[in-house]
């Protein structure tokens, strides 16, 4: 799971509040310069306020990367000479020796305390891996350098020191004056995104120059026009222009949408940044507990409650499960569906709040994904959700026949958009729709998410399929992508590229960062979903990074503050990836060398406890005759996860989204389990109570009534033979014309989890 401690994502978003990149650490302080440039103590300290760190790397005379802008030690250290004729044990006896930069630089005499050694690029790399800031690196080697290499083997260098280094690729950008540099490190590590800087005299020609070399950021000298700003975004390039140093300047440059700041005085660009990008929104009033009786599924039960006293439970968070029933008339405004998950948490989470511990909601899988048929642009997709038999193109054609028409209304109603993302990049066919409607996902679901952790105090989880995006204030952007129910927004959000993820995010009660889409600015995690199921891989989604220092960022577990639960997510088919059968021998091989076989394995290797597995599991739970039975094989995560002992999880957290999406059933049991859990009941999904001949012998483990379950949700029909389970759940279907069509059941679970875990507590609560 990839932190949010700092930017780690900033590299691959950008926003109508642009980042704001510390110009070789950020050396100035509201005009006075108060840092050694390139320094350790100027990252240390921008690392901390939350900014982009921007470094310049020279080679010393064995080949080590240093931190220095110049060719020569004269002008910032107490040495002289050219930096490629020191060694690194030269070098690191030379001491920066001036605050501040170029005409605002301070000498400071022998003695001083602020003066400080050249840092290397390993050091910075550790602080980048400790912090989870983002820097933006230039590779320094131009024709008219004195030290040019003409090999390009210094890019090299630099790129096998990052891949070396464990810092995942999100939290660099590489940045050049000089594209063969650019084109060289990426034939090393293509993972990274890069900039092409230009001086003012060939700002187009270079912006040109970049989108011809796939470059993701044009770096111009300022000033620039708001001409430049959008020719760069229809052509699918981010804008960061250096080095704006006053205060209207960088005024001026967020009025016109760029993407980022470079600048030596970051603390005055975020003051002037703040006075023109757009503010936080107010939160809307909040439903009365009187109209939320209305949004609630007509099949609603009480939640489940697993809670303890205070000795033993103020040592974890508390816990809320939910089981979501989407359903198509909680979408047809942002309002509305707005309403319909403030009421939950008004009707199940506040009365139960935990005071001085951390309380964390746990929605579904794919929370976001009916939302595609928000307002005008989704009512034909809409209608297709809410009344699947009306889609007569789909007569006598197996599902998810309906549900695949009504993403093709999306596609469509989001021509515009997509015509403009099609002139920036190659998109999939399926997947297509997911891309137009990104400024829906990102104000709609979004938006809800965060404002709700923020009014409640609440961590909250949930997915969804969509793009990476930014927030742009670039007035060509806000006509193009803008949604026409509203009035004219102040921004837009806007997908940075065709790859269509499954997501997972956290966000948390408090702001983590000031800059960056305003949905995303208190996310605390976030974590892509590897491997993929068939059905995503049909639509054309784009799976996590599986092996590598990326895949270990985005396997990474949470600290939750003030417990020593440590969250990870294993959203659906991940949690059953352990690489060995249960019982049987675990492979010798590195746990994290490919998460997409040994995703839990990995999870659990770096230190998860538990585990949050939000589900949307689409499929009949009481699946038809000559299928496997879906019940059962969910033991093999949700419970497996807290018995294997091949990996320490101590809670597994599993809320599952019910209701049809069209002809696309969503269905399943919500629980938590717990590892050593000693209970005095035992229960099970329903029809697992022994194997039966159907089954597969592997399941045999996973038969039988359990005691690790602290709730479970139960189904819309008490337990029974298969045969009866299956009759309630084909009339559960769409157009099964059934009285039980779409009768799903919407509930809650509610657990306190504390660390070390009470082993003799309450179990089996449904």
């Amino acid at each position: 799971m990839v932190s949010m401690v700092a930017l780690a994502s900033a590299a691959a978003t950008a926003s109508a509040s642009p980042w704001i990149h510390a110009h070789r650490g950020g050396p100035i302080e509201n005009g006075r310069s108060s840092m050694p440039e390139n320094s350790m103590p100027a990252f240390r300290q921008s690392a901390a306020r939350g900014f982009i760190l921007e470094a310049d790397v020279k080679l010393t005379s064995d080949k080590v990367p240093v931190i220095i802008h110049d060719d020569t030690l004269d002008r910032t250290t107490n040495c002289s000479g050219p930096v490629e004729d020191k060694s690194l044990a030269q070098i690191g006896k030379c001491q920066i020796d001036v605050i501040g930069i170029d005409d605002k630089a301070i000498d400071l005499p022998a003695g001083d305390r602020r003066r400080t050694t050249i840092p290397t690029l390993a050091g910075l790399l550790a602080l980048l891996r400790k912090t989870g800031a983002t820097a933006n690196i230039e590779i320094k080697n131009l024709p008219t350098d004195n030290d040019f290499d003409p090999t390009y083997q210094y890019a090299e260098i630099v790129a096998r020191a990052i891949m070396s280094s464990g810092v995942p690729s999100s939290q660099v950008i590489i940045q050049s004056f000089f594209m063969p540099n650019l084109v060289r490190f990426h034939s090393v590590d293509p993972d990274p995104q890069t900039s092409f800087l230009t001086l003012n005299a060939i700002n187009s020609a270079g912006l040109t120059n970049a989108v011809n070399n796939g470059i993701d950021w044009v770096s111009p000298e300022w000033p620039v026009d708001q001409d430049f700003v959008s020719a760069a975004h229809h052509a699918g390039v981010q804008v960061v222009p250096w080095t704006v140093d006053d205060a209207a300047s960088v005024r001026s440059a967020t009025a016109m949408g760029v993407d980022a700041i470079i600048t030596n005085d970051p603390m005055m660009a975020r003051k002037q940044v703040a006075r023109v990008a757009p503010p936080l929104d107010a939160i809307p009033k909040a439903p009365s507990l009187k109209s939320c009786n209305a949004t609630f599924a007509r099949d609603t039960r009480r939640p489940a409650k697993a809670m303890l006293k205070n000795k033993f439970a103020r040592r974890g968070p508390r816990v809320f499960a939910m089981q979501f029933k989407q359903e198509a008339r909680h979408i047809k405004s942002y309002s509305s569906f707005r309403k319909k998950i403030e009421c939950m948490i008004r009707k199940w989470v506040v009365p139960h709040k935990a005071k001085g511990r951390p309380n964390v909601v746990a929605f579904n899988e794919d929370i976001g994904l009916m939302t595609l048929g928000t307002g005008s642009r989704g009512a034909a997709a809409r209608a297709a959700f809410a009344d699947p038999a009306s889609v007569t193109a789909c007569t006598n054609v197996a599902p998810p026949c309906r549900a695949i028409f009504a993403l093709s209304q999306v596609t469509a109603a989001y021509g515009g958009p997509l015509a403009e993302y099609g002139s920036r990049f190659t998109m999939s066919g399926l997947s297509r729709g997911f891309v137009g409607a990104t400024d829906t996902d990102a104000r709609g679901w979004m938006q809800v998410f965060s404002d709700m952790a923020r009014r409640y105090g609440i961590y909250i989880v949930g997915s969804n399929t969509q793009p990476r995006f930014r927030e742009s204030q670039d007035p060509a952007e806000i006509a193009l992508f803008r949604d026409p129910d509203l009035p004219t927004p102040k921004s837009v959000y806007v997908a940075t590229g065709p790859e269509v993820y499954n997501e997972a995010f956290m966000w948390g009660p408090k702001l983590v960062t000031r800059e960056g889409p305003r949905p995303l600015r208190n996310v605390v995690a976030r974590n892509l979903k590897v491997p993929l199921t068939s059905i995503e891989v049909g639509l054309g989604l784009t799976a996590g990074p599986k092996s590598g220092s990326d895949a270990i960022a985005n396997l990474r577990p949470y600290r939750l503050p003030g417990t020593k639960a440590r969250v990870g997510f294993a959203t659906s088919l991940p949690a059953f990836q352990f690489g060995y059968d249960l019982g049987g021998r675990i492979s010798g091989g590195k746990p994290c060398a490919d998460v997409s076989v040994t995703y839990m394995r990995c999870l659990s290797h770096l230190g998860t406890n538990l585990v949050m597995q939000d589900e949307a599991n689409p499929g009949e739970w009481a699946t038809p005759a000559g299928t496997y039975w879906q019940p059962l094989d969910w033991m093999g995560s949700t419970w497996r996860s807290v018995v294997d002992p091949g990996v320490k999880f101590t809670y597994n957290v599993t809320p599952h989204m019910v209701g049809n999406l069209g002809d696309l059933p969503f269905d399943g049991q919500t629980a938590i389990t717990q590892r050593g859990l000693i209970g005095k009941k035992k229960c099970n999904y329903v029809g697992d109570r022994k194997l039966l001949a159907e089954d597969s012998r592997s399941y045999r483990r996973y038969a039988g009534p359990k005691r690790q379950f602290i709730t479970l949700a139960p189904w819309v029909r008490k337990d029974g033979p298969r045969a009866q389970l299956r009759k309630t759940g084909a009339a559960l279907i769409a157009a099964s014309g059934s009285k039980l069509e779409n009768r799903y059941l919407e509930t809650a679970a509610i657990a306190d989890l504390p660390f070390p875990p009470k082993k003799k507590r309450a179990n089996c609560i449904s």
